[in-house]
């Protein structure tokens, strides 16, 4: 057997043996989850016989908000995106960034768009190949008169900033990395974030050297 060949078994196997936990994993996660929400489960029915008042189903609903908490809809998102967006993740393709990804809700079977500026931060790209991208108008472009997007806030975490550390302005990395002028303003040796122009863009974020990272996007609620 060449030894290109011998390789490629090699890896083969071991992808064909990574997919196959991962499907493991994925209906035990299934299982357990089917176990927590399904009225009718063992565990709980044992929760009712506790608790008699507590007779809705909450478990879902905190499950899905929490879900989503951490999670922006991508930029130029219409007021009825939900209602147009088909799932065709064009705008994911189009993202030079590989920054949007699919997120299928508990209660849904189409997924949509969605990105995490605390992971992976948006790069507010000038001609918005995202949108462009959009075939349903889901994502519409920005007018002149507006400014940029909105996804949030960023909040400092100064435990974390390396010049809270240092007692100087040791680190500038926020300030050299934000698209928006005088959002970022140094208030002493601490970053300040302007809350009327932050775009909550996450590029603070992903620029931080800190670890864990100084700077957080609270996001706007989808």
């Amino acid at each position: 057997m060449k030894r290109k060949d011998l390789f490629r078994e090699g890896f083969k196997s071991v992808f064909q043996f990574t997919f196959t936990k991962a499907d493991e994993i994925t209906e035990a996660i299934k299982e357990v989850w089917q176990e927590e929400t399904d009225p009718k489960s063992p565990s709980n029915s044992s929760k009712k016989t506790k608790s008699k008042k507590n007779t809705k189903p909450t478990v879902v609903r905190k499950r899905k908000t929490r879900m989503f908490q951490t999670l922006s809809l991508p930029p130029g998102a219409s007021s009825d995106f939900f209602s147009l967006c088909t799932g065709c993740n064009e705008c994911i393709f189009a993202c030079p960034y590989a920054v949007l990804f699919p997120v299928t809700a508990e209660d849904q079977t189409k997924s949509f768009p969605h990105f995490d500026p605390n992971a992976k931060a948006c790069h507010l790209c000038s001609d918005w190949p995202c949108i462009n991208a959009c075939p349903e108008e889901a994502l519409l472009p920005y007018k002149v008169s507006d400014t940029t997007p909105n996804f949030g806030k960023a909040k400092l975490r100064k435990e974390f900033c390396i010049n809270q550390k240092t007692g100087e302005q040791t680190c500038n990395a926020c300030f050299v990395t934000c698209p928006v002028e005088k959002t970022v303003k140094f208030k002493g040796n601490l970053p300040v974030f302007s809350q009327s122009s932050c775009t909550g863009c996450g590029l603070c974020v992903e620029t931080c050297p800190s670890f864990p990272k100084a700077i957080q996007i609270k996001l706007n609620q989808i």
